[in-house]
C-alpha cells in the first residue's frame, strides 16, 4: 500500500485549555478527494488548523509523507506543502486581485513557477483573469472564494486543505467552485474537504468522515452515506 499524504493518529487539540479535537485518527491518500462533514462548531475547522500549526496538538501526532509535522511552526508547515484555503474570504481587500493571487506564491518552489501556475489559477477561474486589475474588496461574495482558493494554488501543489469553500454563497457560484474543486481532482490534486452540505459532496468524495463533538463516528463513501437517513438526520439535519 502506497504511503499517504497525510496520517492523523490519535490527535487531540483545542482553545485555552478547552478540548476541541479528542482522539482523532484519519488517513489522506494521495490523489483523492478527502471530505470531512460534520455539524458546526464539533472540531472540523479546529482539525485543518491543527494540521496547518496554527493550533496547537496537546496529543498524537500528525505525519505529512511519514514525516511527523506536529510541533513544527505555521510558515514550515505551509514550505512542506500543506495548503489551507480558510473558511470565509480573508483576502487583502485594497490590494488587487492579482497581487492578492502573487502572494500565494510565496514558497521558493512557487514563487520560480508564479507565472506558469498565473496561467493555470487563470485557465481554472477565467473570471479572475477578467478582475485581475480589480480591487479584491470589490468583488462579489462568489468572486472572493474563488480568488481565495487560486491564491491556495498558486502556493504549489501539495496537500490542497479547503474549509467550507461553499459557505454563504448562492447554489449557482457553489455550482461553480466545485467543478473547479472536481477538475482539480480529476487532475490528481490530493485534497482535504471540510464541507457542512453532505450532498455537495457524496457522489464525487473518495471517503467521507464524520465529525462530532471532536471525534469520528463514521466513515464510508457517499452511497454509504446515503442509505443512512438516520446519521444526516441526526448530524446534518437534513
Amino acid at each position: 500500500m502506497a504511503e499517504p499524504v497525510l496520517a492523523i493518529h490519535d490527535v487531540a487539540a483545542g482553545y485555552d485549555g478547552r478540548r476541541v479535537l479528542d482522539g482523532v485518527d484519519l488517513v489522506v491518500p494521495a490523489g483523492r478527494l478527502t471530505a470531512i462533514i460534520g455539524p458546526n462548531g464539533h472540531g472540523k475547522s479546529t482539525l485543518l488548523k491543527a494540521i496547518s500549526g496554527l493550533v496547537r496538538v496537546s496529543a498524537g501526532s500528525i505525519a505529512l509523507h511519514g514525516t511527523r509535522i506536529d510541533g513544527l511552526r505555521p510558515d514550515q508547515i505551509v514550505e512542506r506543502g500543506v495548503i489551507q484555503v480558510p473558511q470565509g474570504d480573508l483576502l487583502f481587500p485594497g490590494m488587487t486581485v492579482l497581487d492578492n493571487l502573487l502572494m500565494g506564491a510565496y514558497r521558493q518552489d512557487a514563487a520560480r513557477d508564479a507565472g506558469a501556475r498565473l496561467d493555470m489559477v487563470f485557465t481554472l477561474l477565467p473570471k479572475l483573469k477578467e478582475r485581475r486589475h480589480q480591487i479584491a474588496g470589490t468583488l462579489s461574495g462568489g468572486e472572493r472564494r474563488m480568488c481565495g482558493i487560486g491564491r491556495g494554488l498558486m502556493a504549489g501543489d501539495g496537500l490542497l486543505m479547503l474549509d467550507e469553500p461553499s459557505l454563504g454563497l448562492a447554489p449557482i457560484v457553489i455550482d461553480q467552485i466545485y467543478e473547479v474543486i472536481f477538475d482539480l481532482c480529476a487532475a490528481g490534486r490530493t485534497i482535504l474537504l471540510v464541507e457542512e452540505n453532505a450532498q455537495r459532496i457524496t457522489e464525487r468524495a473518495d471517503s467521507i468522515h464524520l465529525l462530532d463533538n471532536g471525534r469520528f463516528v463514521w466513515s464510508g463513501i457517499g452511497a454509504e452515506l446515503m442509505a443512512r437517513p438516520e446519521i444526516i438526520e441526526a448530524y446534518l439535519g437534513a
